[in-house]
């Protein structure tokens, strides 16, 4: 069952990153015949090239260690601008927290999944068991204290996988340092 969810994942990878390509194509085909690039898709793709990346939420934490984030994107137009990967791993949390069926499943996770020494989900910022907690909702506080590798792969693999959140379409934009 786990190696068919990672072929999924991968399956969805790899076709965003096949879209985005075309994209880029027509997008540099359009402006080398002189025509306008009018396709939203193509300004877009104009802005996010010079400035940054993004990359499928379900990629390998390992990638986004050192960068900056910018964007959470959820859908093709719905994107929240983020600094941080608190920010980030907060926005992510807040929708998954948003639906009901989900909350119940957060709610009933606390206190049941820890790290090695803190509690990850608790219903209050409890010392010394929560180093750095962030409250995503009321009696639901989730710890934050890891670097961004560790951080992203709690949120997928040890939080939403668990309440069978549906990340598959959630991308993070990252700072273009070339």
């Amino acid at each position: 069952m786990n190696v068919l969810y990672e072929i999924q994942l991968a399956r969805t990878q790899i076709l965003r990153e096949v879209e985005a390509t075309f994209e880029q194509l027509i997008c540099k085909l359009t402006e080398s015949e002189n025509f306008n690039c009018i396709d939203e898709a193509c300004e877009t793709e104009k802005r996010a090239k010079s400035y940054e990346r993004v990359y499928p939420l379900s990629t390998e934490p390992a990638i986004f260690k050192g960068k900056k984030p910018t964007g959470v994107l959820f859908e093709e137009n719905d994107r929240v601008n983020v600094g941080t990967w608190k920010m980030v791993f907060k926005e992510i949390l807040q929708r998954c927290n948003a639906d009901p069926e989900k909350h119940v499943a957060l709610m009933n996770l606390r206190g049941k999944i820890s790290g090695r020494e803190r509690v990850l989900l608790s219903n209050k910022p409890k010392p010394g068991t929560m180093r750095s907690p962030l409250q995503i909702d009321e009696n639901l506080y989730v710890e934050t204290h890891y670097d961004t590798e560790t951080l992203l792969r709690i949120l997928t693999t040890r939080i939403l996988n668990p309440v069978d959140y549906d990340y598959s379409k959630i991308s993070i934009a990252i700072r273009n340092d070339d």
